[in-house]
């Protein structure tokens, strides 16, 4: 027993020094990118670029952004619907937000998927039927960012392959990356015993080559992982017509977060692009970097939109970035920890209120 309470507390502490890490990573970022946009204008230019700057916008930009998180919401509560029961939408809004947050301040995201789950099970849904749900969200996620740079590619991909060659490669070798994790949730539904034996191998040959410590437990990790997405495949499958819903939310949901630096744009009173062309250039900028392993893609998001909207805001670029990474991240820092702070302590009275119940019914 004693053994098990202190696995489970050496298990609290290291998720606490990586959540540590992150908070510390992101705020080198914030002063380092801060510091970048300050020594690489001078006074001049930056009142330039924000003479005919008009606020109005930035409300259009908080209206986008509020659209992004309810329809993320509805997405949780849309899939929530099938899989297991109608739940109040407040509840998947404030899982959903939740996850964004999580999902915000680890690599690759991975934090976001296990809370939400963690989450839901305090709605009392099972386990295993939560684990499905946020797996078929990330699967639905997946196919829609596919469909977005297809649709981009589609409508500009031949001028960004003529005028911006490093745009275009980038944004391409992201979706690559993405279609790699669309074909292997694909391959479990036909094959899962290949992707078994092929993600054992990889496994055991980066735990020779030292990059992976422990072998095993990355082993069941992974096996766990494949039979939850299995099951998830298998569950759209099913509900085909209800995950198509799904994907068109997922895809509605992209365009809103999309669709943020163009009412940045236009609040610099630039009017040459229009909101498709800003569109299809978020898209191919969030697929560039979606791959980069730093807790909300820190540093490289920040560079990338340098990279991919240099040309668009001119000048004003270091401006606009911080306006838009304000909006697209750091809010959700904000507003997700208050949230995980109220939640927690509203969880803690519950607890407290059960706890003297029990007791009181018991004496």
């Amino acid at each position: 027993m004693r053994h098990d309470h202190k696995a489970l507390f050496g298990g609290q502490m290291k998720k606490k020094r990586k959540h540590l890490f992150s908070i510390i990573y992101i705020g080198i970022t914030i002063v380092v990118v801060g510091l970048i946009a300050i020594f690489n204008q001078n006074i001049e230019e930056v009142f330039s670029a924000i003479a005919s700057f008009s606020v109005w916008w930035l409300v259009a930009c908080i209206g986008v952004l509020l659209l992004y998180w309810l329809t993320d919401a509805l997405l949780l509560h849309d899939i929530t619907s099938y899989m297991y029961k109608r739940e109040p939408f407040l509840r998947s809004l404030k899982v959903g937000i939740i996850g964004l947050y999580y999902g915000a301040i680890t690599p690759f995201a991975t934090g976001g998927q296990p809370m939400q789950v963690v989450y839901m099970r305090r709605n009392n849904i099972p386990v295993g039927t939560a684990t499905c749900i946020v797996c078929i969200k990330f699967v639905v996620y997946e196919l829609s960012l596919c469909a977005m740079f297809i649709a981009s590619m589609a409508v500009r991909g031949s001028y960004y392959y003529a005028n911006y060659n490093e745009v275009f490669w980038f944004a391409t070798l992201g979706f690559v990356f993405n279609l790699i994790a669309v074909f292997a949730i694909i391959l479990t539904i036909i094959n899962k015993k290949l992707v078994l034996r092929t993600g054992e191998a990889l496994i055991r040959l980066l735990s020779r080559a030292r990059i992976i410590k422990n072998d095993d437990n990355t082993l069941v990790s992974f096996s766990k992982t494949i039979d939850d997405y299995h099951t998830a495949a298998a569950y759209i499958s099913r509900y085909k017509l209800r995950a198509i819903g799904s994907f068109f939310i997922s895809v509605f949901n992209l365009a809103f977060f999309f669709a943020i630096p163009y009412f940045i744009y236009l609040a610099f009173g630039n009017r040459l692009y229009s909101l498709i062309d800003i569109l299809t250039l978020q898209a191919l900028a969030y697929l560039a970097v979606s791959f980069f392993p730093t807790p909300g893609s820190a540093g490289a998001a920040e560079g990338g939109f340098l990279l991919f909207f240099g040309p668009v805001f001119g000048k004003a670029v270091y401006i606009a970035m911080l306006i838009w990474r304000f909006f697209t991240y750091y809010l959700m820092l904000i507003v997700g920890s208050l949230l995980v702070v109220l939640e927690e302590l509203f969880s803690l009275r519950r607890r407290r209120r059960e706890t003297l119940f029990n007791d009181i019914e018991e004496s």
